[in-house]
């Protein structure tokens, strides 16, 4: 059996989108805790929002996986193909609730 050794760009793409992902994260839930306490401009919807996308995001996500292992991908393919949905929702996220802002008096 051949020796499979693992791509060091492939690596730090994969690093920095999952380090994309934790920091938007981290964002996003500064965000609606501001929004919670009334400083930050989020729709009533907002808490709702939160938990809904979630579930969507890790279950593409995991089906992702799943699949990916299923048909044989390397490591590095299947978890790339796995972060994308959910890196796909922190980014519109931080978007979103840039945009919005905090609230105004």
């Amino acid at each position: 059996m051949k020796p499979v050794f693992a791509n060091p760009f492939a690596l730090l793409t994969l690093q920095t989108q999952a380090t994309l992902t934790a920091m938007e994260a981290g964002a996003v839930i500064w965000m609606r805790m501001m929004g919670m306490a009334g400083l930050w401009s989020v729709l009533p919807s907002e808490n709702a929002r939160m938990v809904t996308e979630k579930h969507k995001a890790f279950t593409e996500a995991g089906t992702r996986l799943m699949l990916g292992t299923m048909k044989g991908q390397n490591t590095q393919t299947t978890l790339s193909h796995a972060l994308r949905p959910i890196r796909r929702t922190t980014k519109s996220n931080v978007t979103r609730l840039t945009r919005r802002g905090p609230k105004r008096k």
